[in-house]
């Protein structure tokens, strides 16, 4: 994994790193965290639906560490994932690597991300926790061309707790009326590419990703997230490297979990964009 302090070091912080990585926003001090989201083939035991699985951006020479994966399906034409850490836990939500899951509306607009209280093949839904809202506007149209914009909520003060962990404060999530509760929510907004006129299109700036040797493809699922409208520092951003493969890279407030919902919600396919 890409961070501003060596690999060895990081892992030893922590007894449960994968778990820690995933449910606790990432320190200030490491700035940012480098992974790999990945569109895989079916696995046994995996009938219908899209796999994608989140790896660690360990470097040349290094082996990347599977962080979590994610199974979507499409329920009455809604797009459903389930998270787990291991393909068990996206099969059923009783085993112990099960994270939560994400659900859409049916435009596509808009994705609330849960935690594990959340049960899916259930009519009587147990406690759940509202971990944060993506929401993708219309596609801005202009004379040079069309991009997405999109938005993100998050709870401010959060963690979250995996079922084999004991270590880790529960959060409480976004509040029932977070839209009005702005003293309590982090808004990540998205930012406004740059109009390129040897291309002749919007192209957002990834010249870092350059310099770390990932040559970003345009896609229209590319994105980068701010804190709010005012930011300069990207918190989130997804690149596509391949077909089938993206670089995601986040920073503090965001947990991995969240992180890797948002990206999914951008790479699932919407009715509610043009582009």
């Amino acid at each position: 994994m890409q961070m501003n302090e060596p690999d060895s070091a990081f892992w030893s912080k922590f007894r449960d790193p994968i778990g820690t990585l995933l449910c606790r926003p990432l320190p200030m001090d490491i700035g940012r965290c480098t992974c790999v989201i990945v569109k895989e083939p079916s696995a046994d035991g995996v009938n219908g639906g899209t796999l994608y699985s989140l790896y660690t951006n360990e470097g040349k020479g290094r082996q990347d560490r599977k962080l979590a994966v994610a199974l979507c399906k499409r329920r009455n034409g809604k797009s459903i994932f389930t998270i787990a850490q291991s393909i068990k836990g996206v099969l059923s939500n009783a085993d112990d690597s099960y994270i939560g899951a994400v659900t859409a509306n049916l435009m596509g607009s808009k994705y609330h991300i849960w935690d594990q209280g959340i049960c899916l093949n259930s009519v009587a839904k147990q406690s759940k926790t509202l971990l944060a809202v993506v929401m993708f506007l219309p596609t801005i149209a202009t004379w040079t061309g069309s991009y997405r914009t999109m938005r993100a909520y998050i709870p401010k003060h959060q963690s979250m707790q995996l079922k084999s962990a004991t270590h880790v404060q529960h959060i409480n999530g976004l509040p029932k009326e977070w839209e009005e509760r702005v003293d309590r929510v982090h808004q990540l907004v998205s930012r406004v590419p740059n109009y390129n006129k040897v291309s002749k299109q919007y192209e957002l700036d990834f010249r870092d990703r350059g310099r770390a040797g990932l040559r970003i493809q345009r896609s229209v699922k590319n994105f980068q997230l701010k804190l709010e409208e005012s930011g300069k520092q990207t918190i989130l951003q997804l690149g596509r490297v391949e077909k089938s493969r993206y670089v995601m890279d986040y920073r503090y407030p965001l947990t991995g979990y969240q992180a890797f919902c948002i990206c999914l919600a951008s790479i699932d396919s919407k009715l509610c964009c043009t582009v």
